[in-house]
């Protein structure tokens, strides 16, 4: 009762997201403020249980941004972790979780995305804390990498992603095909992220990894191949092409530049498939001040004597 008494100050005035589990409740409140309930989750009952609520809200958060998978994108690059705490009002409040079946706005899905990006990274801390590597924490950091990689949060999946590798998977081995899933994430992430393909092909040989599509976005980057890499980018799944998405600007900056040091002029067709955008996205988003004339595009134009 003593425990109870004191959740219930902790989160009084608080319109709260709730766990409900054997008559005690967790108080989710804004990053960075000290509360009593955060101890709570290093009961490992209150750590599965807060883990199914964050499940069940986030499939929630899925099914009401719609069926199609460009509605589901842009739900989740909604997501800014610049202004979490903006979405957030100063007395703490946060939105309720409660079922949406209607598509929601771009305003909404951003609060409630922050909402669960926290509260991920609430487990993450809870299990590391409670030195938890069991079956669970495997299961937990499985979701969680997943999540975060959809909403291009390195933030959280980076550090989750190698204590994932080189913590719990030493306790409790991953199975064969999530853990060459993961390595694939890993490997990804330092090449396209970082910039660092020395690591990546390190990584690649300590886990013995070999993956035909994995290799060729490497062989890609290494050779400026942008030809082949939007090439791949087109077969990898969901999570592998938001990590591929980290390096998809430097490559088509140096596909614009290369087309501007050779060409007079080209197809407009063949701009748009060497940059991997649209000639009115290249126009808005990279400022290209190329001309176009009908299916043409004019790069230069010879200089008359």
């Amino acid at each position: 009762m003593e425990v109870e008494e004191r959740l219930q100050r902790a989160g009084k005035g608080v319109r709260c997201w709730s766990v409900m589990s054997k008559n005690v409740v967790i108080v989710l409140l804004p990053m960075g403020k000290l509360f009593e309930s955060q101890q709570l989750l290093l009961d490992f009952k209150v750590q599965e249980t807060y883990y199914n609520k964050i499940v069940e809200r986030y499939m929630q958060f899925c099914a009401a941004a719609g069926r199609h998978d460009d509605a589901l994108d842009k739900a989740f690059a909604s997501l800014s972790l610049d202004n979490v705490d903006q979405k957030i009002s100063p007395d703490g409040v946060l939105p309720s979780g409660g079922a949406v079946s209607t598509p929601i706005s771009k305003n909404s899905s951003s609060t409630e995305l922050s909402v669960l990006t926290m509260s991920m990274r609430k487990l993450r801390e809870a299990i590391v804390a409670s030195s938890r590597t069991d079956s669970f924490a495997q299961r937990a950091y499985v979701f969680i990498i997943r999540a975060m990689i959809l909403t291009t949060t390195y933030e959280s999946y980076h550090p989750a992603l190698l204590h994932l590798l080189y913590k719990i998977h030493l306790s409790t081995p991953l199975p064969s095909p999530e853990l060459h899933e993961f390595v694939s994430y890993h490997i990804l992430d330092l090449s396209c992220r970082l910039g660092d393909l020395c690591n990546a092909f390190s990584v690649r040989k300590r886990w013995d990894f070999q993956d035909k599509r994995v290799e060729m976005v490497l062989k890609a980057l290494v050779h400026d191949d942008w030809v082949t890499f939007w090439r791949i980018r087109g077969v990898v799944d969901g999570y592998q092409r938001k990590l591929m998405g980290w390096a998809e600007e430097g490559v088509r900056k140096h596909a614009l530049k290369c087309l501007g040091r050779s060409y007079l002029g080209v197809d407009k067709a063949y701009v748009e498939c060497c940059a991997g955008r649209t000639w009115e996205e290249l126009k808005l988003q990279n400022s290209v001040g190329w001309e176009l004339d009908g299916d043409k595009v004019t790069i230069r134009r010879m200089k008359t004597k």
